[in-house]
């Protein structure tokens, strides 16, 4: 059935097949563009809050003169002796306090760290984050943790215990006395430096893949492709489909036993058309010299 097809329909094909391809290879290259777009997003929200920790855990805690309306928690308070109260937080205060801010922003990202060994209910992992603590627990090696859901992209890399981090996770003997009041002496103490303490998670909203599609989809990028088609359909019209046409022609004259038409020849040329049409032009002298020689014969 495709073998009746002519050339020209037969270059549609394979050309609107090519097309597909081309198109398919686009989107396989979007699609990992975009996951590396969103983790290198996301670990920049991670270095953050890793850089926000460390600098509260390096001072102790930070202490503040009042309380947010949305978020009251905190580990100690001292009077200033006027009546007035400053009020301590420590690292995992602060971070949570500020990813609670950060989630009422315009911002795309969502963050929190929790572990498995938490000290505070509302940090309790949820199943992609206990996944993510013990692959990194089984691999000290893993870098990140990352998976789509849904209409998100989630992301986690390990939080290392540090030095200063021993004080509040190291032996309980050596806790100041307002984490064993809050926290008690059993929850998340024993750790040792370079033990994985918890993770960092962050949540971002999933980039539209046919929406980074569409933004490809440009007069400009759409002239261009049009006039690969149109340069493609011409040189199969004019190099391909009208010289092959005109050879098929000069065979059918021969045939008939027409011999004056003579088609261009360039016996040096690495075209493969010009090396066809010289074969039968030499078919066609030969059997021009052959009707001669035969009609000599039949004189005598």
């Amino acid at each position: 059935m495709i073998s009746r097809l002519s050339i020209q329909i037969k270059f549609l094909l394979v050309f609107t097949i090519a097309i597909i391809l081309v198109v398919l290879a686009l989107l396989i290259g979007v699609q990992g563009l975009k996951e590396k777009q969103l983790r290198h997003e996301a670990i920049a929200v991670a270095d953050q809050v890793v850089a926000f920790r460390s600098w509260v855990a390096n001072t102790g805690v930070v202490w503040t003169d009042k309380l947010t309306g949305d978020f009251h928690d905190f580990l100690s308070k001292r009077e200033d002796g006027a009546g007035n109260f400053f009020f301590s937080k420590n690292p995992a205060l602060a971070t949570r306090e500020l990813s609670t801010i950060s989630s009422k922003t315009s911002t795309r990202a969502n963050f929190r760290v929790t572990s498995d060994r938490y000290r505070n209910l509302a940090n309790k992992p949820d199943a992609f984050e206990s996944e993510a603590l013990t692959a990194f627990r089984e691999n000290d090696e893993t870098a990140y943790f990352d998976r789509f859901e849904g209409e998100f992209y989630r992301y986690t890399q390990p939080l290392f215990v540090k030095k200063a981090c021993l004080r509040c996770h190291g032996d309980p003997a050596d806790a100041p006395p307002e984490v064993i009041e809050k926290y008690g002496d059993q929850k998340a103490f024993g750790y040792k430096v370079g033990d994985v303490r918890g993770i960092i998670s962050v949540k971002l909203p999933d980039i539209n893949l046919f929406g980074v599609v569409d933004s490809f989809l440009n007069p400009f990028t759409i002239g261009l492709f049009l006039l690969a088609f149109l340069i493609t359909f011409l040189f199969t019209q004019k190099i391909l489909i009208a010289r092959l046409q005109s050879l098929a022609q000069m065979t059918e004259n021969i045939a008939k036993g027409n011999f004056n038409q003579e088609l261009p020849m360039d016996t040096k040329s690495k075209d493969e058309i010009m090396q066809v049409s010289h074969a039968v032009n030499m078919l066609r002298k030969s059997l021009e010299v052959a009707m001669k020689h035969m009609e000599k014969l039949k004189m005598k």
